[in-house]
């Protein structure tokens, strides 16, 4: 056997184990994404603190402080999402009159401007609500039944907590590696897209979680105050829709608001409208996003809603971080072609 023989040999070989490898890891890929994104996460508290601590302790303080509590309440959140689901009743919903007073004033103004006037009964919109959740509450069952098997999301856990560990203690040694295997003509571009794929992920999880996370305290804090009911899971969904640039954190807000008006408690509904208006949309587009997010590396919106969006929708709640782990390659790879037809430019 020749040199050029065992080098294909070799390359083969190296194939097939990269395969196996892969048929290996498939089933426990999103956990192994969720790792990555919750070592980016913590990445802000752990630059502060590996230099007094070191780089084991100090990923040891980050898991036990930050990702271990971060997992308890997603669980909790989890089972108590599949218990309201299961639970739910909608064909019991009594409409409110003040509602289909309200839906129908709307739908005359807006009707009326095209010069004819449409009206909605309360069998119609009882009927329109079944539909809607009948249509939905399937494929939510469903995908938090299969997520919450016990046994499975025990070795995820596990997976989640040891692989987030090692990520945040030995990530420094992750871009030397790849350098190392890359040709010196193209280790310059290599290091370039790297430093991009990381500027991409941190602002995809470090900017737009640590934006959310702060929208879900306030939120909490809102809903606390109004007497809602359910206000810590309700607070963890708003925060959960801050990290989308369109729906954002009013998809929760603006409809129980909208629900005490219609209830009667115009007051509450109002006032709730008002507080989640300043605090849960202006004040974090135009005071908290920006200050977290630097404005001229900011991730394109439509790529965030790809990301924390559509991603989910189509892989499931691994889609959480699995999206963002795609889309910010792309977004690295779109930069890096800018970086360089710039530079050719000049």
């Amino acid at each position: 056997m020749n040199i050029k023989e065992f080098k294909l040999l070799m390359k083969l070989l190296w194939g097939v184990i990269f395969i196996v490898m892969l048929y290996i890891i498939y089933p426990y890929i999103d956990a192994i994404a969720l790792s990555c994104a919750f070592a980016y996460m913590v990445k802000p508290v752990f630059d502060r603190i590996k230099n007094k601590l070191g780089y084991t302790f100090g990923a040891l303080v980050c898991m036990f402080l930050v990702i271990v509590p971060i997992l308890i309440i997603g669980i909790i959140l989890l089972k108590d999402l599949l218990f309201f689901f299961q639970s739910v009743n909608i064909t019991n919903i009594n409409i409110n009159d003040t509602l289909i007073l309200f839906i129908n004033t709307v739908i005359n103004k807006v009707s009326g401007i095209f010069g004819y006037r449409y009206y909605v009964d309360e069998k119609t919109l009882h009927t329109l609500l079944i539909q809607v959740w009948d249509y939905i509450t399937p494929y939510i069952k469903e995908t938090l039944s299969h997520v919450m098997i016990i046994p499975e999301l025990i070795i995820k856990t596990m997976i989640i907590i040891f692989m987030t560990y090692y990520f945040l203690r030995d990530g420094h040694y992750i871009k030397d590696i790849v350098l190392a295997y890359i040709p010196e003509g193209y280790r310059g571009k290599a290091e370039i897209f790297i430093d991009k794929l990381n500027e991409s992920y941190t602002n995809l999880f470090v900017g737009n979680v640590l934006t959310s996370i702060i929208i879900g305290v306030i939120s909490g804090i809102i809903y606390y105050l109004f007497g809602i009911s359910n206000a810590f899971l309700l607070s963890v969904l708003t925060g959960i829709f801050a990290l989308l640039p369109i729906i954002g954190g009013w998809a929760i807000y603006v409809p129980y608001s909208l629900y005490y008006i219609f209830l009667g408690e115009f007051w509450k509904g109002m006032g709730l409208f008002i507080a989640g208006t300043i605090f849960l949309s202006l004040v974090p587009d135009f005071l908290i996003r920006p200050h977290i997010i630097k404005q001229e590396s900011d991730v394109h919106p439509t790529l965030v809603l790809i990301a924390f969006l559509i991603a989910p929708l189509t892989l499931g709640i691994g889609g959480f971080a699995i999206g963002p782990l795609i889309v910010g390659v792309f977004d690295a790879f779109f930069k890096l072609r800018t970086y360089y037809k710039i530079y050719d430019d000049e």
